[in-house]
């Protein structure tokens, strides 16, 4: 490894930044430094390890200096970048079908890495099946120790060393014959081959506190053709160590370090809470930052039962995916519409047909794709069918630049439901659903917005921050009696620094919590 050893023509700098104190702001800044210089975009090089992370970047910068994502080449994930300079393409990428193919051969069961883990740089880790097996192979390769290593400080006794040899050399083999690589690959092979990056004038390594041992040296290549280096992160915030992921590079990349010290977002109550948290983290660069000057409140609830999420926007945070699951019925039990990982507790296209039926009974009319994305989810057959079996055909006879009302849709488009019909028995939801729906609109809410509350893991929900944040208190064995206890402080820190204005600390009954 280079060790991060600064050239003598080069500025490195590690920039700290603490939660909500603006470090996405500051690096557009120092975009902006660049280009004003008459430098040319394609001599920036902007890199992190998660998706969101660029894609935020690429946003900014191109509202900012009106550019468009296709004249900032080298503003990409380190997995698309190391793609990208090698001259790989997509359909190189081994999909999950390719996965299950080649562990067939081997007579395990393997799922293969899902999409989002591997866009955001982090290995999927299965408990079960041939996937413990490609993710420890590939572990071993993200921290650049060998396999044995990694094997032996796994200590899953489940797992057979003579299969984890197969495994490896197999895989090996097969992605030789069929031409194919993983996401580990991409940077792999880039260390492996490539001596220098892109020449840059500015190197940018956002997020730079989860990279893996791996990542960090694709870094210093790329460092090695960049003038000017400026890596920026959080150690507090460190919280994929289970991925493969060392802290100590990033806390010993630069000593010319500068700290963000003021906090835009967290309140006096949670910035004095979450830098009590930190305060509890052993191995961690010292760092001041101050509050923002909005109001705020830190609250201690005795169960989820004693949380008033009547009004508001919300993000409910938990340890374990498990903990969400437990929230998510919960709330679907009150009647809340919420989010979880991104997604609507009432699917969006189900609540665009509802609305849409609704409309037909107004009297008011829909457009041909309002009317098409409706009959998708309308039964055509059996005694529950609103549509005939063959309305697809006559849907596509109608006029695009025409609104259809109801008559023109029993006369033109085969609708056979009474226009009275109650919308939730058009499309034949079942009992649960239809209760479920009910209950959000008699809160008044409407089920085609934007939810209020989000549901998440601290894990997923880094990056992100709420005006609200419950942070459930509720841990595991393993967490909480971890060899790595900085691990668990900095999740909850990661947690409790969500909050814009206040935090509600969930005490739980469960035998394992985190203490605050």
């Amino acid at each position: 490894m280079l060790d991060h050893v600064e050239s003598s023509s080069q500025s490195r700098k590690l920039l700290l930044g603490p939660p909500g104190c603006g470090k996405t702001h500051r690096l557009i800044e120092e975009v902006r430094k660049e280009l004003q210089k008459g430098t040319s975009p394609d001599r920036i090089i902007v890199v992190s390890f998660t998706r969101r992370a660029i894609e935020e970047m690429v946003t900014r910068a191109c509202a900012a200096f009106d550019l468009t994502a296709k004249e900032l080449p080298y503003f990409r994930t380190l997995h698309s970048l190391g793609m990208s300079l090698l001259g790989m393409r997509g359909s190189d990428v081994m999909t999950q079908a390719e996965w299950k193919d080649f562990g067939k051969g081997l007579g395990i069961d393997i799922v293969g890495t899902s999409d989002r883990s591997s866009q955001d740089g982090l290995i999927v880790a299965p408990s079960i099946g041939g996937d413990k097996y490609v993710n420890l192979i590939e572990r071993a390769i993200m921290r650049c120790i060998p396999l044995y290593q990694e094997f032996a400080e796994a200590s899953d006794w489940a797992m057979s060393w003579p299969m984890l040899r197969k495994v490896e050399e197999e895989l090996a083999l097969y992605k030789s014959i069929h031409n194919k690589i993983s996401f580990v690959d991409m940077i792999n092979q880039f260390v492996c081959t490539m001596n220098q990056g892109p020449r840059a004038e500015l190197l940018i390594v956002d997020e730079a506190q989860d990279l893996t041992p791996l990542q960090w040296r694709m870094v210093d290549i790329l460092a090695q053709n960049a003038k000017r280096v400026l890596i920026a992160g959080d150690d507090d915030q460190c919280i994929h160590r289970w991925a493969g992921v060392d802290v100590k590079l990033f806390m010993q990349c630069s000593k010319n370090t500068e700290v963000l010290s003021q906090s835009y977002r967290l309140s006096a109550p949670v910035h004095a809470l979450s830098v009590g948290i930190s305060g509890r983290i052993r191995d961690r660069l010292p760092k001041e930052f101050f509050p923002a000057e909005h109001e705020g409140s830190v609250s201690r609830v005795l169960g989820p039962w004693n949380l008033d999420l009547r009004e508001g926007k919300w993000m409910v945070l938990a340890r374990t995916n498990s903990y969400v699951q437990d929230w998510a019925k919960k709330l679907r039990a009150d009647g809340y519409m919420f989010q979880v990982y991104g997604r609507n507790s009432v699917a969006p296209e189900l609540g665009a047909a509802i609305q849409s039926w609704r409309t037909l009974q107004t009297g008011d009319g829909l457009s041909v794709a309002q009317i098409k994305k409706m009959y998708e989810l309308i039964p055509k057959m059996g005694d529950a069918a609103g549509v005939r079996r063959a309305s697809g055909k006559l849907i596509e006879a109608l006029s695009a630049d025409q609104l259809y009302g109801y008559d023109a849709l029993v006369t033109q488009a085969g609708l056979i439901a009474p226009r009275d019909t109650d919308a939730l028995r058009v499309f034949n939801l079942g009992e649960d659903e239809t209760a479920y729906i009910r209950a959000i609109e008699r809160r008044g809410e409407d089920i085609n917005s934007v939810p209020r509350l989000k549901l998440s893991t601290i894990h997923q929900s880094k990056g992100g921050e709420e005006d609200n944040v419950a942070l459930d208190l509720s841990s595991t064995k393993a967490c909480c009696y971890s060899d790595f206890p900085d691990d668990e402080h900095r999740n909850f820190y990661v947690g409790a620094s969500r909050a814009r204005y206040n935090l509600h600390l969930i005490h739980t009954d469960k035998a394992y919590r985190y203490v605050v």
